[in-house]
């Protein structure tokens, strides 16, 4: 849905431009780029505000026109500084109060229709540890409007001796009735061991057409958007990572990150000029820090940053990816603090974009004490390096300070559903965090 919410108001910003503007710009170029523009800001200033992540209700709204506020503050500030007619400024004032409310009844809409939507009764087959842990997570996501009315399970005699509180309904062989009886529109499949012939028998006699059958793994993808390591084999992992090495896909991602890696450098030339100089004259010391960070396949490189830390209290071993710098923190450059804040310090990576070090998106990159330590505990932890590590990631996008495990997690769902189109998205939800002084250093 968040996605929906995303291309619908791209679509209401772009067409109320479009449609504004038009009358007054006999240019087709400079009208499209007014647009495009306008597109892009919206979004990356209403995905820092995580407008299509968790917010619900009321405050969603007002939320969304402090996104639209900071927005009109920005584009009439580039309006000024391009000498803009007055006419334009006030153009731009009335596009974002018609663009609120649009999408605020767009929002409207869909809530109302969400709420008139029914909840489906969901049966779960396997009342184990995988059983149980797709009903917590169901039932942690309201919004999805699924109740969970039990369980299916052939050991139901043992399971209800170790826990009363797992309401079984029956043995698989009872499938007809329970889905019967409890009006059952979804049947997740949660069997850990492999199933029997008489088993799936009893399931596939059943289950009526029309009911939705789901393997427990690929539901738990859908609603976390994260894949489940604990429960999962690599081998999965590997053939849709193997499919995904097309030459087209590997190409165009290139050709994006080169142009993105230039377009970045160009535009904030001025500030990386400033950062430059704040930082030679704070204590004479070197500009840049570089850190060996593991790469690809586990290749080491020398990750680039600004330094923001005075020269004589450098550690190597620092890792600013971690959050270890407090506000009071007395090794940062008192000026560099800004720079960290809005991860001015991370624009030389740009330049490990385009040597091929790094991509705009895909896993953080760590150092190699953790990737090695991480190596030996936690499972799958050396597929994550199967793709060039990225300057903003799937991880950093949906949850701050993950355990590994969850780590490991999001960036092996990125792995698996690797799509320019989504990664794309992904980078301008990023770059609007970033512009506000919201986004997560991969922690």
């Amino acid at each position: 849905m968040n996605y929906i919410y995303g291309f619908i108001d791209s679509l209401i910003t772009g067409l109320v431009y479009y449609t504004m503007f038009s009358a007054f710009l006999p240019s087709r170029k400079i009208l499209s780029l007014i647009v495009l523009g306008a597109i892009i800001i919206t979004l990356c200033v209403l995905a820092s505000k995580k407008i299509y992540s968790s917010l619900r209700g009321a405050k969603s709204y007002y939320t969304l026109f402090e996104g639209m506020a900071i927005s009109l503050a920005i584009m009439t500030t580039i309006a000024f500084l391009f000498g803009s007619e007055p006419m334009a400024i006030i153009l731009i004032v009335f596009n974002s109060i018609l663009i609120y409310i649009l999408m605020s009844v767009t929002r409207i809409t869909c809530t109302i229709a969400n709420k008139l939507r029914r909840t489906k009764n969901v049966l779960i087959v396997g009342a184990g540890q995988d059983g149980k842990l797709i009903a917590e997570e169901i039932k942690q996501r309201p919004e999805l409007k699924l109740n969970v009315v039990g369980f299916l399970d052939d050991n139901m005699n043992s399971i209800e001796d170790e826990d009363a509180s797992i309401n079984i309904l029956g043995l698989t062989c009872d499938s007809e009735a329970v889905i019967k009886d409890n009006n059952v529109k979804l049947v997740i499949v949660a069997v850990k061991s492999r199933m029997d012939s008489d088993i799936l028998t009893d399931l596939v006699k059943g289950i009526p057409l029309g009911v939705k059958v789901w393997r427990m793994y690929r539901f738990y993808e859908k609603i976390t958007h994260k894949y489940l390591v604990s429960k999962m084999s690599v081998n999965w992992l590997f053939y849709d990572c193997v499919r995904r090495k097309a030459l087209l896909y590997a190409f165009l991602k290139r050709v994006c990150d080169v142009i993105s890696s230039v377009a970045i450098l160009i535009l904030t030339l001025p500030l990386s000029i400033i950062a430059a100089i704040g930082i030679k004259l704070s204590d004479l010391g070197p500009i840049f820090f570089t850190q060996t960070r593991m790469g690809k396949f586990g290749k080491p490189f020398k990750m680039i940053k600004f330094r923001i830390m005075y020269q004589d209290k450098v550690d190597d071993n620092f890792d600013d990816d971690l959050n270890e710098i407090k506000s009071d923190d007395n090794r940062i450059i008192p000026f560099c603090k800004i720079l960290r804040k809005f991860h001015i310090d991370e624009i030389p990576q740009m330049i490990n974009v385009l040597r091929g070090d790094m991509s705009i998106v895909g896993p953080r990159p760590v150092r190699e004490e953790v990737y090695y330590e991480n190596k030996e505990s936690i499972p799958f932890w050396e597929c994550r390096n199967w793709v060039r590590p990225g300057w903003c990631g799937w991880q950093q996008l949906n949850v701050n300070e993950p355990t590994p495990e969850q780590r490991v997690g999001y960036d092996l769902y990125y792995i698996k559903h690797q799509n320019l189109l989504w990664e794309i998205g992904m980078f301008f939800r990023y770059l609007g965090k970033v512009i506000v002084g919201k986004a997560d250093r991969g922690k």
